[in-house]
């Protein structure tokens, strides 16, 4: 397993084989680490995307589509299957929009808004209503964000910090019946982060596309069920 820098001069990543033609991404607030039991079994190209691990964050914020296109000019042109896991599903499901990808792989991927962050949203909504007609202010509207925020919010900063905001914000929802790769939804029965509901739901709206539920596991389950996701990627 060897760490190098890709074509940008910027980017880290862990690979084990030459010409790797899988790349994984992992999920917000997490690094390539997250991959490296399972690249030991199925090997390919795990990268710390900008902004974790070892790969500093760009100078401005990214949507998701964003860091797809940046990856699409640096990743070999070799590669053909996509793995990403939450927030790295979200890039691959662009980058399979932008190039072709035969297979793609995504675990725990919030594809679809759920309800309880639109409830949070339209809290936030009012008080930025409010902001707008001077009755709180902009400290109030952070002090909010700080308070009723997820985790990944509150630990995040600057850059980060709004990077987290349009990757909350990206709904791909209408853009799921467009993907013609070969698509493994891959989740834990137990994730509370992004409901099985989800993948149901999304299951059914990819036209090519197959869904695998892990018992009794929840969102972050890369290194403890490394073997089960081994045993899908190795039909592909």
């Amino acid at each position: 397993m060897s760490l190098h820098l890709l074509s940008d001069g910027t980017t880290f990543a862990y690979s084990n084989i030459e010409n790797p033609k899988v790349c994984y991404l992992h999920g917000w607030g997490r690094d390539s680490q997250d991959f490296l039991d399972i690249i030991e079994l199925y090997p390919g190209l795990a990268i710390d995307l900008p902004g974790f691990g070892k790969t500093k964050p760009f100078e401005f914020s990214m949507n998701p589509f964003e860091y797809a296109n940046y990856l699409d000019k640096i990743l070999p042109k070799e590669i053909t299957t996509i793995v990403g896991h939450s927030f790295g599903g979200r890039v691959a499901v662009h980058m399979s929009l932008i190039r072709k990808i035969e297979n793609l792989v995504l675990i725990g991927v919030p594809l679809i808004s759920s309800t309880s962050n639109k409830k949070s949203l339209n809290k936030l909504d009012i008080y930025k209503f409010m902001n707008k007609l001077g009755l709180v202010s902009a400290d109030t509207i952070e002090s909010i964000k700080n308070k009723s925020g997820s985790l990944d919010y509150r630990n995040s900063e600057g850059v980060m910090r709004d990077t987290l905001v349009k990757a909350v914000n990206d709904n791909l929802e209408k853009k799921l019946s467009m993907i013609d790769s070969n698509v493994k939804l891959i989740w834990g029965e137990n994730d509370f982060e992004v409901p099985v509901s989800v993948a149901i739901k999304s299951n059914k709206l990819i036209s090519n596309c197959e869904l695998t539920i892990i018992p009794n596991h929840g969102h972050n389950m890369l290194r403890s069920k490394s073997k089960s996701i081994y045993e899908v990627l190795n039909k592909l």
